[in-house]
């Protein structure tokens, strides 16, 4: 693979994660909720979603899910139910009562929930591997910068490795934005605006999922 085809790949991925999807806003939620270190679990279940996507595309079954406007609606929505769900709980859940503790874990304890990493894990898979506009990427667009003439294992390596790095840093840059500001709104509406911010952000997620279409250049490989 030249540096050039690299580089051209790296500021595309620059660009994609860049731009918050519903992957940010689920770390940003979950780092509202939960703090910015138990977000890198939530990072964590996102790229892995996504290098299941990248091996798809590999085996050339990506692109038929990219070129299906059937698959690529059933991913959508499907993405967008979970998104929606999880957004309402969070919205209309009641904080937890916290117990009379001491000193620094006192505090702490009523500034952040506690959550499971399998729950944070699960929850960054399942909205990454939900967005039809990442299974686009991988299954139309992935392949155009792998050379079919040099060893395939080496490129998907490089190009893989270098998504996953960029992807995972942009998440929780958001991520520790989100965890800075959550002392500021608790000063403001208490613990109870947490659930309702966080909430709201994967509610905006969701819709903003809904309004995804089929990018024309891919939708046009149909006809």
């Amino acid at each position: 693979m030249s540096f050039e085809i690299w580089l051209s790949f790296t500021f595309l991925v620059f660009l994609l994660v860049l731009t918050p999807g519903p992957s940010v806003l689920i770390g940003m939620s979950h780092a509202l909720r939960y703090g910015a270190r138990p977000t890198l679990v939530t990072a964590l279940g996102d790229v892995t979603a996504n290098m299941i996507q990248m091996v798809i595309a590999a085996v050339g079954l990506g692109a038929l899910l990219a070129t299906s406007a059937a698959a690529f609606a059933v991913v959508k929505w499907c993405g967008v139910a979970f998104l929606l769900v999880i957004g309402l709980m969070s919205f209309f859940r009641k904080p937890k009562e916290m117990k009379d503790k001491t000193g620094i874990e006192m505090k702490k304890s009523a500034v952040y929930e506690t959550a499971s990493r399998r729950k944070l894990f699960r929850e960054g898979f399942l909205v990454a591997a939900g967005n039809p506009k990442a299974i686009a990427f991988f299954g139309a667009l992935f392949p155009q910068f792998v050379d079919p003439t040099a060893p395939l294992a080496a490129q998907l390596l490089i190009l893989g490795v270098t998504f996953v790095i960029l992807d995972y840093t942009f998440v929780m840059i958001y991520a520790m934005g989100a965890a800075r500001i959550m002392p500021w709104l608790v000063k403001r509406g208490g613990t109870n605006i947490i659930a309702r911010v966080s909430g709201g952000v994967l509610i905006v997620a969701a819709g903003l999922l809904s309004l995804i279409e089929m990018p024309e250049s891919v939708a046009g490989t149909r006809h």
